[in-house]
């Protein structure tokens, strides 16, 4: 028995199985918590899969770009027709300017001119310059054995000559010269106007 008094609380059948019921704490069960998380955590997950889904269907959230098509792998791919271009007008490529000298080609040497014949039947003059008496006619009659005819046999009429001469009046009769040098030894050759033939002068020392 209790030693406080009585009160309202106390009057309870004393076979009664409520005991305590001022004193009870209302605890919800677990049961009701969990099955409270699973109902919000399932509409979460079908409003992330609709958001996943319907939305980019909806053309929201993309800026108003369309989607892109999907390519087929199964169909072939097309190549595009070659098109016919024009030709392009040929243009001549410009002339690099060189980077070096060039150096000098060689030109090949001219061929030699056959040399001119001699033309023994223009006359030739013999002037003797030795000082020696009959030399001219030797002179004369050497050289018509090689087929020379002489025009004029004389005496040297100028200043003394200290050798032999062959005289020759322009090119023409430089072959003639040349020809009678060789037969008479004469080295000697001078082109002079004032001689119209070719002249032979014999001068000291000639044999």
């Amino acid at each position: 028995m209790s030693k406080y008094p009585r009160d309202e609380f106390d009057k309870v059948p004393e076979t009664s199985s409520r005991q305590g019921v001022h004193r009870e704490r209302l605890i919800p069960s677990r049961s009701g918590s969990l099955g409270l998380i699973i109902t919000v955590g399932v509409l979460a997950l079908i409003l992330g899969l609709a958001a996943f889904f319907v939305l980019p269907r909806l053309g929201i959230g993309q800026n108003g770009a369309a989607p892109a098509p999907a390519s087929d792998s199964s169909l072939p791919a097309q190549t595009p027709a070659p098109q016919a271009t024009e030709p392009e007008p040929e243009t001549e490529p410009a002339e690099a300017a060189p980077s070096e000298t060039p150096e000098p080609s060689e030109t090949p040497a001219p061929e030699p001119t056959p040399e001119a014949v001699a033309d023994r039947t223009q006359p030739v003059v013999v002037l003797n310059a030795s000082g020696i008496g009959g030399l001219g006619a030797n002179v004369s009659a050497r050289i018509a054995g090689d087929g020379w005819s002489t025009a004029q046999v004389a005496n040297w009429g100028g200043t003394p000559l200290q050798t032999s001469v062959i005289f020759y009046n322009g090119p023409e009769q430089l072959a003639n010269a040349q020809e009678l040098s060789r037969i008479l030894g004469i080295p000697t050759l001078s082109e002079s106007p004032e001689f119209n033939l070719v002249t032979v002068v014999p001068g000291p020392g000639f044999q």
